[in-house]
């Protein structure tokens, strides 16, 4: 039961954290957060392009789905045991 919540809370933070990455890799791409290349050294990090920033998003996006498929499976197994 821990492990289950525990994947759950992970699912959750690694969904939020990935939509924020999106959502800042078009900010940059699009110059809403200002000049592109100011922008991308401010909240790029090391990322050599705003597209990079994006997809390291939309992989931890699949990322938090699978670990959240996963949560609930095992809850719903838990759930018929009981």
């Amino acid at each position: 039961m821990i492990f289950t919540k525990l994947a759950r809370i992970v699912a959750w933070m690694v969904l939020v954290g990935s939509v924020m990455r999106i959502i800042t890799g078009i900010g940059i791409a699009t110059e809403i957060l200002g000049p592109y290349e100011e922008a991308l050294r401010r909240y790029g990090g090391r990322a050599e392009s705003s597209g990079a920033i994006i997809d390291r998003g939309v992989y931890a996006l699949l990322v938090a789905i699978a670990l959240g498929a996963l949560a609930e499976i095992s809850r719903s197994v838990r759930g018929s045991r009981e």
